[in-house]
């Protein structure tokens, strides 16, 4: 590279973005199970009491919180030959392989403490590869329109992941007989197989990750200097009001679908899996439609349509297909936002604050992002789950009309109120691509001048009385249209 030469301006080739992209597929096949089968498979297969699987999720989940800024903490801090986050790339798959195989094969009869070791290990390598990924993601280009773009290919592999483990079980179930558990077992073995392969992928053909400015140190008071960015605050809690929907509802997806609205459980994986494939064809409109009104409207429209999906499933006849259909057709369109454009938007924010700041703090947003999501689903899991057990529900039969209406409402009133706030969070969102426009050339400016005076970028960061960064500050705070104000 010139001393000259701007990154990330050119558009990246989309057989880099696929590679880049590859290793959400067997996270996401990992996910899904974590928050729809997995907590029913260790409920009834394996026999642990529905509350205290609930309670093991959701403190599991909170321990993890830790973890998540630790590491992005520590990838922000990390130079290497290979850059900041291929390392951390390589050394989270041998902990997703571990996670996964302890976690889909355990055998009946294993006790609680077995579950929340699984849980540990599977968390933690989702966390080092999903951290790793994203940030190498943010890095590949400064451009906001081509940041929507990244992301979609991400949101590709990362539903094809779900689209697989959803009908892999389906086909095998057509060709051997099944035990209660060759499901989950399935979905495990796809996991096994694919992390290893797309991984390797990613370090060989994903070109960037090196950092224009030098590394520091990450403190508890860094995270909190984070959220003083309005942007970052509104996302966040944009993100955090998602995550508690969809946890809520993720919680009671199969136990609502089938005990309620008396779904038969061969059709309704089928009927998932159009809804993902829904999600898949998804991923260019969102792009696109970020790039055309801004991508906090965009996730404002998204959640919104997320809602009124919610509220859709609620008015159902009982083992209407058709209606199913064209509901989960919505929901699959709409969910997509949720999954693209937060991670996106966020590599915006990561600029806001390299220009405010002087550091690049990419890893540590990402954390952040990634505990906000967590958050959500691991408080949400936990009430739902002891909820269940004081209304009387059963995994089984025998449940009465008090205890099924308290299904209801758990899966369709509580998450449309979630995503309601989504939208109104999200469209107060200030960073537009129009002030973005400014912060970027100002990045440029920053570079070009270091490079040709051989003085650290960090020296220009806005606050810097050397920099001289009034002007830029107005407007940029001119451009959200509110002052910078919270």
């Amino acid at each position: 590279m010139a001393d000259n030469e701007i990154p990330g301006r050119k558009r990246v080739g989309s057989p880099m973005l696929a590679a880049l992209a590859a290793p959400a597929m067997p996270l996401a096949a990992m996910t899904l199970p974590l928050t729809i089968f997995l907590p029913e498979f260790y409920a009834t297969t394996i026999g642990i009491n529905l509350a205290v699987v609930g309670i093991v999720f959701t403190v599991v989940r909170l321990a993890d919180l830790v973890f998540d800024p630790f590491i992005g903490g520590l990838i922000d801090r990390t130079h290497s030959r290979w850059g900041a986050y291929k390392p951390w790339l390589l050394g989270g798959a041998p902990v997703v392989m571990i996670g996964a195989w302890l976690l889909f094969m355990a055998e009946p009869g294993a006790s609680a403490s077995y579950l929340a070791i699984a849980l540990i290990v599977t968390y933690a390598g989702y966390s080092l590869v999903t951290l790793a990924q994203m940030g190498l993601g943010a890095s590949l280009t400064t451009e906001y329109g081509e940041r929507s773009r990244v992301f979609a290919w991400w949101q590709l592999f990362n539903m094809g992941g779900v689209l697989l483990v959803l009908v892999i079980p389906y086909l095998l179930g057509r060709l051997m007989p099944q035990d209660g558990d060759v499901t989950v077992r399935a979905m495990g073995w796809f996991v096994l197989l694919t992390a290893p392969i797309t991984i390797i992928t990613a370090l060989a053909f994903v070109r960037g990750g090196k950092r224009e400015i030098p590394v520091h140190t990450a403190k508890m008071a860094d995270y909190v200097s984070l959220l003083r960015l309005r942007s970052a605050r509104l996302l966040l809690g944009s993100v955090m009001m998602i995550g508690l929907g969809l946890g809520i509802s993720s919680a009671v997806f199969v136990f609502y679908f089938t005990t309620v609205k008396d779904v038969g459980r061969d059709t309704f994986s089928l009927i998932l899996a159009w809804m993902f494939t829904i999600n898949i064809l998804s991923s260019p409109f969102w792009a696109w439609i970020g790039n055309r009104i801004g991508k906090h409207r965009a996730l404002a429209l998204g959640c919104t349509g997320t809602a009124l999906y919610l509220l859709s499933v609620l008015v159902m006849p009982s083992g209407n297909l058709i209606f199913l259909f064209a509901a989960f057709t919505l929901g699959g369109v709409s969910g997509c936002s949720a999954d693209i454009l937060p991670r996106a938007m966020m590599a915006d924010v990561s600029d806001e604050d390299r220009l405010r700041s002087g550091s690049d703090r990419t890893g540590m947003l990402y954390a952040l992002l990634l505990v906000t999501i967590k958050i959500g689903q691991a408080v949400a899991i936990g009430i739902v789950y002891v909820v269940l057990d004081l209304i009387g529900f059963h995994a089984g039969a025998g449940n009465s009309a008090g205890s099924l209406l308290g299904v209801t409402l758990i899966y369709c009133i509580a998450p449309a109120l979630c995503q309601l706030s989504a939208a109104f969070l999200a469209f107060r969102y200030p960073l537009s691509a129009s002030r973005h426009d400014v912060i970027r050339e100002a990045l440029e400016a920053q570079h070009i001048r270091a490079a040709s005076d051989d003085i650290a970028p960090e020296v220009f960061a806005l606050g810097s009385v050397t920099a001289n960064p009034l002007p830029i500050r107005d407007e940029i705070d001119a451009h959200s249209g509110s002052g910078g104000k919270a």
